[in-house]
């Protein structure tokens, strides 16, 4: 078995959705029950890669009219991803976790904008192995943030673009996000900014990331991540007449561009007897050459023709 770590940054907003609702948001996105974090489920991420080798596919048209895809045994999908077919059913040699929030984008009164992040996030991120986050880099931020008043305080850098300067006898740098105001309990750990720029060393929207990182607590973060999400108005248009449906406004949540998330992928031999002798080494690598093919750029989820899903995506 081996292991690889798969890295999403939102270039534009993104809705994987998680069916309707009774709610003021007809079309949530998926979340964690518990915490309410946004993910990316294994299942859409898995789809999504697969898709890459829709070459591999054979097509036929049955007697309905409708075209249908197949695997077979020759094919590279095949033994990467799986077959259901009655005559070569078989499990894939890649499997994907859910894709885990590590950054969410807030709305910053300096500097425009922030990344924030959690001791949980990174807690998890260490679990997961996500390169230079480890266990006593996420103790560090909790233990900085503990105290009664944890939802106010924040870690930053005392200088950077997102502090607001101390003025009026605060006794300590502050910032705003999303209109709530936060007083500064220390600097970041200083190996924080660099792990995380690592992990998507091309990217150039991150390159001032340091500037704009923030460390907030778990139940701050979480209730950001539930309400701080786009949503966009959309109206349902009438076939038959080219106008808007009466009742047809509808209001769907999306992820927001510039949002950070991680998958762990495991990959092992190939699991039919036609495929063992391709090694999980073989697997890793035809998935890397495949998103370079790609130029490392994916669309996950709904609404790819008006621009939403788009993301960079390295693997590591």
């Amino acid at each position: 078995m081996t292991t690889r770590l798969l890295t999403l940054f939102t270039r534009t907003p993104l809705h994987v959705g998680a069916g309707a609702s009774i709610g003021a948001i007809d079309q949530p996105i998926v979340r964690e029950r518990a915490t309410g974090l946004p993910i990316i489920p294994g299942s859409s991420l898995k789809g999504v890669l697969a898709d890459l080798w829709d070459a591999d596919t054979d097509k036929t048209t049955d007697r309905d009219g409708r075209v249908r895809s197949s695997r077979n045994l020759e094919k590279d999908i095949t033994w990467l991803f799986g077959s259901d077919s009655d005559n070569a059913a078989s499990a894939g040699a890649l499997s994907f976790g859910e894709a885990r929030l590590l950054a969410f984008p807030l709305r910053s009164a300096r500097g425009s904008f922030a990344w924030a992040t959690s001791p949980l996030l990174l807690a998890r991120a260490a679990r997961d192995g996500v390169p230079g986050v480890t266990a006593d880099l996420a103790k560090e931020a909790a233990d900085k943030l503990s105290g009664k008043d944890a939802d106010s305080l924040a870690l930053f850098g005392a200088s950077a673009a997102i502090a607001l300067p101390v003025a009026n006898g605060a006794p300590k740098p502050r910032l705003v996000l999303e209109d709530y105001p936060f007083t500064h309990s220390g600097e970041l750990p200083a190996a924080l900014a660099p792990s995380l720029q690592k992990l998507l060393p091309d990217e150039p929207v991150l390159q001032n990331l340091p500037e704009h990182l923030v460390v907030i607590s778990d139940g701050m973060l979480s209730f950001f991540a539930r309400t701080a999400c786009e949503i966009a108005q959309h109206v349902r248009i009438d076939d038959a007449t080219g106008t808007a449906d009466d009742g047809g406004l509808f209001n769907q949540e999306n992820v927001p561009a510039e949002t950070l998330f991680y998958s762990v992928v495991h990959a092992s031999a190939g699991r039919s007897a036609a495929h063992r002798q391709h090694t999980p080494e073989a697997a890793i690598k035809a998935l890397a050459d495949r998103l370079a093919d790609h130029l490392e750029t994916l669309q996950i989820g709904g609404d790819a023709t008006t621009g939403l899903g788009y993301c960079t995506a390295r693997l590591a």
